[in-house]
């Protein structure tokens, strides 16, 4: 569980530091982790402006390519469950609204053999969403720390929070006082690391070497006490300066002006360096969703490709002649899910709306191209139909 809460129950346009993934995110972070590295070079040989977004795009793609035949065959499921909804009415029709346990048990034992017969399963729409789950939950995390798994912009975070920990007084004083970067970096740090990191630095104080240490040192301290941040080391450093946006670096430079001028402009073309890559098209993929403007773009996207989705995936199922109540169900769905994504994408990374929104389309597109192949008519939604007609709506028969 705590997994889940680490990831994916932060606060709505939280900036704070992620907790080190446990065994249930963890491996598929580590998994989904070396492709996107894989991925990021290929796009950061090409030119490393916005290559994490470019990578997220490309990552997406692929997947939904290897996830395809699998989802090809859910769409034909729940289309057979349309072409068989007269046979499956008939069994409706024979047992009524019976409460008998004897006949309930006949009438479900006769809809399962009718529709394993014709290869049917009400079930089939959730599938893709369950594939799509496990990367979410992993890419999710991967984003939030992009450079613990990304090599290259691991080593170039790492560069610049050394070059910030040379600063004299940025990060802590000669006599141990925490620096102003050390008092920013607080902001940014949750309860359940900020509780590890005092109880490391009652762990240090004891002994007398809180600043001045050893590595071997530190390495004990770490596994006696957990998940902690140590400013006055780079990699840990890296995890607070991840989760930086524009306003905190123009304190950070204001620090450096007043400390150490001539060290500004490299750390400023470093910082600048690193925008380039997790910027894409004036979004950071870092930053959290917002409802202010251009993060807002993220929500609104996702909310209109899930309605068109939404739409398509109703046209496999879709039944003329069914009931009001029907109906209604069908257009209350057909807004309550893109409604939800969209909610809950306003709190998290950029990058992650920006797979949602590819998937989308890419899962848009597969349906319209299966529709034309299959002769299936796309019907705009909510189209009412002549009082007292029947329509008879049959799957096109298929040529032997």
């Amino acid at each position: 569980m705590f997994d889940f809460l680490a990831v994916l129950t932060q606060v709505p346009g939280s900036r704070q530091v992620v907790p080190t993934p446990g065994f249930i995110v963890g491996p598929i972070a580590r998994l989904f982790g070396f492709i996107i590295d894989f991925l990021f070079n290929l796009i950061y040989a090409i030119g490393p402006a916005h290559s994490l977004g470019f990578t997220i795009i490309l990552m997406t793609i692929l997947f939904r390519f290897m996830t395809l035949p699998l989802n090809l065959k859910s769409q034909r499921a729940m289309m057979k469950m349309r072409e068989l909804k007269p046979e499956l009415d008939k069994i409706q029709e024979k047992y009524g609204k019976t409460k008998d346990p004897e006949l309930m048990r006949k009438a479900n034992a006769e809809r399962s053999a009718l529709m394993a017969k014709h290869g049917a399963n009400p079930l089939s729409g959730c599938l893709p969403m369950l594939i799509s789950m496990p990367l979410f939950i992993g890419l999710n995390f991967i984003i939030r720390q992009a450079f613990l798994y990304i090599t290259r912009l691991g080593n170039a975070y790492n560069e610049l929070s050394a070059a910030l920990i040379n600063v004299p007084g940025l990060v802590a004083g000669a006599d141990g006082t925490r620096g102003p970067l050390s008092i920013l970096a607080d902001t940014f740090i949750p309860n359940n690391i900020r509780q590890n990191t005092q109880g490391l630095s009652d762990f240090l104080a004891a002994r007398g070497w809180w600043y001045e240490h050893t590595v071997e040192q530190l390495n004990y301290a770490i596994e006696n006490v957990g998940d902690v941040i140590i400013y006055g080391i780079p990699e840990h450093l890296s995890r607070v300066l991840n989760r930086f946006n524009q306003n905190d670096w123009d304190r950070v430079y204001g620090y450096i002006q007043s400390l150490e001028p001539a060290a500004l402009p490299g750390i400023q073309e470093m910082v600048t360096r690193l925008m380039s890559i997790e910027m894409f098209f004036g979004l950071h993929m870092v930053e959290p969703g917002s409802l202010s403007w251009p993060t807002i773009l993220i929500p609104l996207l996702i909310l209109i490709t899930g309605m068109v989705s939404s739409w398509l995936m109703q046209q496999r199922t879709f039944d003329p002649n069914a009931d009001d109540r029907v109906k209604m169900q069908q257009k209350i769905m057909l807004f309550a899910m893109p409604i939800f994504l969209a909610v809950i994408t306003i709190g998290l990374p950029v990058g992650v709306g920006i797979f949602w929104i590819v998937g989308q389309v890419f899962q848009a597109l597969t349906d319209v191209a299966l529709f034309k192949k299959d002769g299936i008519p796309i019907r705009l939604p909510f189209v009412k139909q002549n009082p007292g007609v029947e329509v008879v709506d049959t799957l096109p028969s298929k040529k032997k």
